[in-house]
């Protein structure tokens, strides 16, 4: 089982990168990442935009990396550079989940033994990270479609989850919901 973990975007919604802003003492990717790597085999890093900052933050962990030199093209380009050779059931997930948990994605795998790829949603809103099995990737890698097209029309399976699963951090009003919810003392 292995995540993308997509840290190659812009951030353009947020006005710099959200991935390096500051989050109970650590980058806020870095949440996302732990995650991932608890609740995962594998963990391939893509970077792009602040590739050194970003690089620099990931060298204490056991992750793979790669670069998305066309980081600017989005998510699909930068998924694409990730599961290029990958022979494996994935997860897909952009950095900006800082509340997902190892239980999170301990459910999506479970969900691959009976759907080719699995979404968690929280009352009707699609979340991350995305599951999909080894047998279709080569299809997703080579379709010209959105992924979630390819998805949808390979059987992907919406199941209800934690708010978590949606809870992305876009915009500087979504960061301080997130704030807000430190000051509250939620926890993992």
């Amino acid at each position: 089982m292995t995540t993308i973990l997509l840290l190659a975007g812009t951030s353009s919604r947020m006005g710099r990168n959200k991935l390096l802003l500051p989050y109970r003492g650590r980058f806020l990717f870095e949440h996302a990442l732990e995650s991932a790597l608890e609740g995962s085999g594998k963990v391939i890093c893509v970077t792009g935009n602040d590739k050194k900052e970003i690089e620099a933050a990931l060298a204490p962990y056991d992750v793979e990396v790669r670069r998305n030199p066309n980081y600017e093209d989005g998510q699909k380009s930068s998924s694409l550079v990730g599961l290029e050779d990958v022979d494996d059931d994935v997860a897909i997930l952009a950095g900006d989940y800082p509340l997902l948990t190892a239980a999170d994605f301990a459910t999506g795998w479970r969900m691959l033994y009976a759907h080719p790829a699995a979404r968690p949603s929280f009352e009707g809103v699609p979340g991350h990270p995305v599951f999909v099995r080894r047998e279709i990737l080569k299809g997703l890698r080579e379709t010209p479609k959105p992924f979630r097209e390819y998805l949808e029309k390979s059987g992907m399976f919406e199941y209800d989850a934690s708010w978590r699963t949606i809870f992305d951090v876009d915009t500087p009003e979504a960061y301080a919901r997130l704030l807000d919810l430190e000051d509250i003392s939620i926890h993992r």
